[in-house]
């Protein structure tokens, strides 16, 4: 009998034990979107993905869990079954997850399985809508954040620059996740409009700067160069990650509180290059 008592005391000690290391963790921070938010390995670099930058922002790195995928769309994350595996079987109440999609849903040349990410309007407010119904099911909080700008939206003029984010196609599915969230109540981080108010002041050159602009013989990993509108280097990356947080902060959400103060947090080349031009922007 005594033995029987012994093992049940180690039995709810233990319990405790893990009920409070899971309590001490606290609150995790899930992301789903595309190439744009998604951690890239060594080789890709400089490119870089906004989420992968935003956890030198986290008061906690390790709560951070990065399930974007380059190429993909809401339509594929979630018929996929990425979104239930990796994200909404996994939250709990007081988690937050950030959804950033646009860019492949807008691709009509990729309407086809396997590559199934085209979705109208309308049916890309329906994953929005789902994404959002399923968190708050589980008691867990959501975010959503537009896509950033092309830099094929950028253009000068009389030593003026400007920003059209809605370039390339974009519009229609900025405008629906900005409807989708007024409509639902779901916090905005709207990384698409901080881009036409914030890069103007820097100016064209350092504005594209930010972007996959890459001289041949400027990266070893990228030996004939590289010119892609889309997609940020670190120093991009940095620039919308600090964006997001800074919209939390001015918006009071708890979200927030995962989160270090911006101005703490200086941008620091991963892989420091005699060659980078992107360092020193004065974020």
């Amino acid at each position: 009998m005594r033995r029987v008592f012994l093992a049940l005391a180690i039995s709810l000690v233990s319990a405790v034990t893990s009920m409070n290391a899971e309590a001490a963790s606290g609150p995790q921070l899930y992301m789903a979107g595309d190439s744009i938010m998604t951690e890239y390995a060594p080789n890709w670099f400089p490119q870089y993905g906004w989420g992968q930058s935003l956890k030198s922002f986290m008061k906690k790195p390790e709560n951070l869990h990065n399930f974007a995928r380059s190429g993909w769309s809401a339509r594929r994350f979630r018929e996929s079954g990425r979104w239930e595996k990796c994200i909404a079987s996994a939250l709990k109440p007081g988690d937050w997850v950030i959804v950033s999609f646009g860019h492949n849903d807008m691709n009509k040349r990729r309407n086809k399985p396997p590559k199934n990410d085209y979705s109208t309007v309308d049916e890309y407010k329906a994953f929005l809508r789902g994404f959002a119904a399923d968190a708050r099911a589980k008691g867990a909080n959501i975010a959503f954040a537009t896509s950033i700008a092309h830099s094929s939206g950028f253009r000068e003029k009389d030593g003026m620059m400007s920003v059209d984010g809605g370039a390339t196609g974009l519009g229609p599915y900025v405008a629906a996740m900005r409807e989708t969230a007024a409509e639902l109540g779901v916090p905005l981080l709207d990384l698409n409009r901080y881009a036409e108010e914030k890069l103007p002041k820097m100016g064209l050159e350092k504005a594209k700067a930010l972007y996959m602009y890459v001289k041949p013989g400027e990266y070893a990993n990228y030996p004939k160069g590289k010119r892609d509108a889309a997609h940020v280097r670190d120093a991009g990356a940095y620039f919308y990650a600090r964006g997001a947080v800074e919209m939390a902060r001015e918006q009071g959400l708890p979200l927030a509180d995962l989160w270090k103060d911006p101005s703490s947090v200086p941008f620091v080349p991963s892989v420091p290059s005699a060659t980078s031009r992107v360092g020193g922007q004065g974020f």
